[in-house]
């Protein structure tokens, strides 16, 4: 028996087949990895490869029917700065010594443009209130002194975070307009009954951070570059090179800190993949981790796996969230 398509039928047929060739594959950035214990279960670990800033491309349709759904399906969840992680097994210790003139040259220079960056900041929030609520604040003379007195008196590290939150604050559009800000804090958001744990040691982000020895600083001057304006379209294709598993355009800020890589990415994949591998409770658990976390990163200033391979090597089998 043969079925004849009317011209009408075999037209929408031939459509939808063109649409689904044209359309752009989705690239995977949730992985679940799953390990079975006797008497304790399969455990599963959905891993979230993300960025600090929070692209467009992140909260796609692949957020909605993948990693949303991974999210209600787990009971905690674990991303970055939260500080509650247990003591690292090493103090991190950032010693000015390490720093060449070079670099301390460089650590004054992101002193004075954390400033800058505050004192923006600052006049972003006094914009942004009521005469009533601006009359309680001290006036910017006086905040302007405070700030650089602040700055000049905090560490490295402290400095690093100080000027992560600045460079939020004036990227975040307009004021009083909503904003979703990184895939980490929706995904708070999104399940205000999870229990939310720091990836990290207590101090593991700062430790891998003092690791990086005298070239740290440029994750300093990386904090406060391109602020408030962002190259976002350019983000979002080293984003993309990177879930492939390819290295980022010169020049771009994810290939600027591969000079890092050795404590920001292979030091805290040791260490997360050695906290992982402890959890052995038959539950599902959510991880959000910098996207450069996910793979290998080998080149003149490190040399080791990525964080899925090292989770497999720890008897995890992982795949790709499709």
């Amino acid at each position: 028996m043969t079925t004849v398509l009317s011209p009408r039928v075999l037209a929408c047929v031939l459509a939808l087949s063109a649409c689904l060739a044209n359309a752009a594959p989705i690239t995977p950035r949730l992985w679940k990895a799953t390990r079975t214990v006797p008497d304790h279960g399969t455990t599963v670990l959905y891993v979230l490869g993300a960025s600090a800033v929070g692209l467009l491309v992140e909260f796609d349709a692949y957020y909605t029917r993948a990693v949303l759904p991974a999210l209600r399906a787990s009971a905690t969840l674990a991303v970055e700065g939260v500080g509650d992680g247990e003591e690292s097994p090493a103090a991190p210790g950032c010693d000015l010594r390490q720093l060449d003139e070079e670099g301390i040259a460089m650590l004054n220079d992101a002193r004075q443009r954390i400033l800058t960056l505050t004192l923006q900041a600052d006049m972003a929030r006094r914009d942004a209130l009521d005469v009533k609520a601006l009359a309680k604040m001290p006036d910017t003379n006086t905040q302007a002194q405070s700030w650089a007195h602040l700055i000049e008196m905090s560490d490295e590290f402290t400095l690093l975070q100080f000027a992560r939150v600045q460079a939020a604050s004036l990227a975040t559009g307009p004021a009083g307009q909503e904003t979703r800000g990184n895939v980490a804090e929706a995904l708070v958001r999104a399940r205000p009954d999870i229990a939310v744990h720091d990836i990290d040691y207590r101090t593991g982000m700062m430790r891998a951070y003092c690791a990086s020895g005298p070239r740290r600083t440029m994750m300093l001057l990386d904090a406060v570059d391109g602020v408030p304006a962002r190259a976002v379209s350019a983000l979002t294709r080293d984003f993309d090179a990177l879930l492939h598993g390819h290295a980022p355009a010169a020049g771009s800020p994810f290939a600027r800190l591969a000079p890092l890589d050795a404590g920001l990415v292979c030091a805290r994949n040791r260490d997360w993949t050695a906290r992982m591998n402890a959890v052995a409770d038959g539950r599902t658990h959510f991880y959000v981790v910098p996207v450069r976390n996910l793979f290998a990163a080998r080149h003149d200033d490190a040399d080791c796996g990525g964080l899925l391979a090292d989770l497999e090597q720890a008897g995890f089998t992982v795949a790709p969230v499709k």
